[in-house]
């Protein structure tokens, strides 16, 4: 076998080096993750996309550098077909997460078929045209079935990443118009998660096209990569589910004004009127302290639709629902920092005071708005 230039060991024993160890890490971090999120959340479809389509092609890859020949064989059909579940997967998890009556049904299963036509083909073919097919593989050369599988795999990248972007972007923009907590509802860091994936399998098919080997030994080391990135965040962003608007939600202040429009033709006069009429309610209420604030609550207690609501704060005060509410978090924030010396209060303990869900939500939208953290924010008073 040829050499690496400068290195010890062969090209083959760096691929089963590379295979191995990726089996361990995947199926490590895998077990840290549910044990850590304790099967909640969507740590269930996260440990999916860790283990099922990456580790049965790993073993395959690390079966035929040992010479193993009996499992290799089991093993060709099966790693033809997980390979193509990571991007149902992908698609899966940004569905589960940021659709609240996502479930899944019986028709869904149409997302297995790419799955099944590469295993029915591997399954029809003799031995030893599999063997043969198998000792191609070694040499570097492309076979008539791992084109077929790369071309699936290649349609596949760009169909479902053009979807999930698109549904992440509508996604994306329906939330910050509507809630008040980012952490809370948006996690930011999935779409982060797709895109580095739809990146790495553009690197991935580059690389492929220029030297088939690298199919061998280049994904796993990436996948590590990305893997790593989805269950550090899988845990320490754990997703909690949106709540619906609550059924007792206070009568409103004050009767609802015909002259508030709700057609999509408002005036500056009558987005000023709303936006004059939420502030006002905010300030007297404090409604922007609950954490569970969300825009359709709060257009059911000052009786105006929600539409309106949300036209007239982008209008009038070109931010949307989730800005303006943290807004007014953060002046009360400042409030209780310039009160520290007076009250009980320390920094780490203030966001609960202010509205927000946890402390980095609190951090970050602190630094957003004012450019410095409440620290250093702090000590310029």
């Amino acid at each position: 076998m040829p050499e690496w230039k400068g290195m010890s060991m062969g090209y083959d024993d760096f691929i089963l080096t590379v295979n191995s160890s990726s089996i361990i890490i995947l199926l490590g971090m895998a077990a840290v993750l549910l044990a850590a999120t304790r099967f909640r959340g969507e740590s269930g479809y996260a440990a999916a996309i860790i283990v099922l389509p990456n580790v049965p092609v790993y073993i395959y890859n690390m079966s035929r550098m040992l010479g193993w020949h009996n499992l290799t064989l089991f093993m060709f059909p099966i790693s033809y077909s997980v390979n193509t579940l990571l991007m149902p997967l992908l698609w899966l998890f940004a569905k589960k997460n940021f659709d609240l009556n996502f479930r899944l049904k019986p028709i869904h299963l149409l997302h297995l078929l790419p799955g099944l036509l590469c295993l029915g083909l591997c399954l029809a073919i003799p031995t030893q045209e599999r063997i043969a097919s198998i000792q191609h593989e070694m040499t570097g050369d492309d076979t008539w079935i791992g084109d077929i599988n790369t071309f699936i795999i290649f349609v596949q990248m760009v169909a479902y990443f053009t979807v999930i972007f698109r549904f992440l972007h509508r996604k994306k923009r329906a939330i910050r118009d509507t809630a008040s907590d980012a952490e809370w509802v948006q996690k930011e860091w999935i779409p982060v998660f797709e895109y580095l994936f739809a990146a790495l399998f553009v690197i991935v098919m580059v690389c492929y096209f220029i030297w088939p080997r690298t199919d061998a030994w280049l994904i796993q080391i990436l996948n590590v990569v990305a893997m790593f990135y989805l269950v550090y965040n899988s845990i320490a962003h754990p997703v909690v589910p949106i709540k619906q608007v609550p059924e007792n939600i206070p009568e409103p202040t004050e009767p609802y004004e015909p002259e508030i429009s709700a057609t999509p033709a408002m005036d500056d006069r009558q987005m000023n009127e709303v936006c004059e009429r939420a502030s006002r309610y905010l300030e007297e209420s404090k409604a922007y302290l609950r954490p569970d604030i969300s825009l359709a609550i709060f257009a059911k207690e000052i009786n105006i639709p929600q539409r309106t609501l949300s036209r007239s704060i982008n209008g009038c005060l070109g931010c949307n629902f989730f800005e303006f509410i943290n807004r007014m978090r953060v002046e009360e924030a400042k409030r209780l920092l310039l009160q520290l010396d007076v009250k009980d209060y320390n920094i780490d303990s203030i966001y609960t005071d202010c509205g927000f869900r946890s402390r980095s939500t609190f951090f970050l939208v602190f630094k957003k708005l004012t450019g410095k953290s409440p620290v250093a924010w702090l000590q310029e008073r």
